[in-house]
């Protein structure tokens, strides 16, 4: 009768906790739950400078990104992030002919610091440029020869990012954010002028400055 009960008791147990694939299975949606709530968009104005001046002009742009939003305690963080930048080609005449647009998906591992409101943090990121090229104006006109066909090609690229960043939240959901970065770009440009067929990687490496807001609508 004792094993009896014995066995039951046992068999109980064993139907009540979780199996280890509904355990697992837990943990995962509460690690992505986790994730969601901590998505957030970002839309900045940002201020360029080139590391190649002789060939690439000064551009400013506006945009928007998507990332994560800081943690309540320091430690190490695994960003990402969708971003863009844009700078304008010059041709042997300085003027402009091109602008390049380039949209990063990057990746990578940094660490955190949160004082009460404000966080800051340091990151290194790595990922992949998908870049175009926009035609401005006469393209002819920068080599010399107005209304001549001038075609352009611009590869995607590797890049790597480190950053440094500030971040004060003046609600939960709601900040005002500052990030310094380096990016490193040096996509292949085909260039197809009167004079032929040219093709080599150009440095669209810059230093940027961006200043804006951030909104994380599932944080809480």
């Amino acid at each position: 009768m004792r094993i009896r009960n014995f066995g039951f008791v046992c068999a109980l147990l064993i139907a009540l906790l979780p199996s280890p694939a509904h355990a697992q299975g837990d943990s995962f949606k509460d690690n992505v739950g986790k994730m969601i709530r901590k998505v957030g968009f970002h839309a900045s104005t940002s201020f360029s400078d080139p590391i190649d001046q002789e060939n690439i002009v000064r551009d400013g742009s506006y945009g928007l990104s998507v990332g994560l939003a800081p943690g309540h305690t320091n430690g190490w963080r695994y960003p990402f992030g969708l971003a863009w930048f844009t700078e304008e080609l010059k041709g042997p005449s300085g003027a402009s002919f091109v602008k390049l647009q380039s949209r990063p998906i990057v990746a990578g591992i940094g660490y955190g610091w949160h004082f009460g409101k404000l966080s800051t943090g340091i990151q290194m990121q790595a990922g992949w440029a998908f870049n175009s090229a926009k035609a401005i104006g006469d393209m002819g006109a920068a080599f010399g020869t107005p209304g001549s066909p001038v075609y352009i090609d611009i590869g995607d690229s590797f890049v790597v990012r480190p950053q440094a960043k500030i971040e004060y939240f003046l609600t939960p959901k709601f900040t005002v954010r500052s990030s310094l970065n380096y990016v490193m770009s040096h996509p292949m440009v085909t260039l197809t002028t009167p004079e032929g067929t040219t093709s080599k990687r150009w440095d669209a490496s810059n230093v940027t400055l961006s200043v804006g807001i951030g909104v994380y609508p599932f944080r809480k």
